[in-house]
């Protein structure tokens, strides 16, 4: 008997090696993983005190700005520039962001992939099973109006697969 007769009765054919080996590779796969985690979480550890360093530079820098023209001019004048500057900054802000999201909002994703894969799903084992049981069906005698009938669902199954697929608009935006 070869392998294939061994499935296809159920022997039970895994040694204990392979068992080994899937839990070997599962192993590497969870350290890598552990691996992966980290390093995001030690790299967005680091970004986040790098933004707020870099906020607090950017007080320091307010800070200063302020009372050099507290020295040059007068303390109310620094009030006035600095609070109209952080003015047009928040407007410019609040401006920009209505404006994003006064945008077309993106399209819903049709499911043309998702339909192919199911077409292909579907014919390789229609396609199969009919090839299965007019092989093991060969001494046999079937009926002819069953092998009309399914040679015609499986000439139409094909023929829809085929028609949707070249039946496409060549400038028709592909998922």
């Amino acid at each position: 008997m070869d392998i294939a007769e061994d499935i296809a009765m159920g022997v039970n054919t895994r040694s204990p090696s392979l068992s080994l080996v899937f839990r070997s590779y599962l192993g590497d796969v969870r350290r890598w993983i552990a691996q992966l985690v980290t390093g995001y979480a030690v790299a967005c550890g680091v970004l986040l005190i790098g933004a707020v360093s870099f906020l607090i530079a950017i007080g320091f820098g307010v800070g200063a700005g302020f009372h050099a023209l507290e020295l040059h001019f007068d303390i109310w004048i620094a009030y006035a520039v600095v609070g109209g500057a952080f003015l047009l900054l928040g407007l410019a802000g609040l401006l920009a962001g209505r404006m994003l999201l006064a945008g077309p909002a993106p399209a819903v994703p049709r499911p043309g992939r998702q339909a192919g894969m199911l077409k292909r799903a579907i014919v390789v084992p229609v396609a199969a099973r009919l090839i299965a049981t007019s092989r093991s069906a060969a001494g046999t005698r079937v009926d002819p109006a069953t092998q009309a009938l399914a040679a015609g669902a499986a000439i139409m199954l094909v023929g829809w697969f085929a028609a949707s697929r070249f039946g496409r608009r060549h400038d028709a935006i592909q998922d």
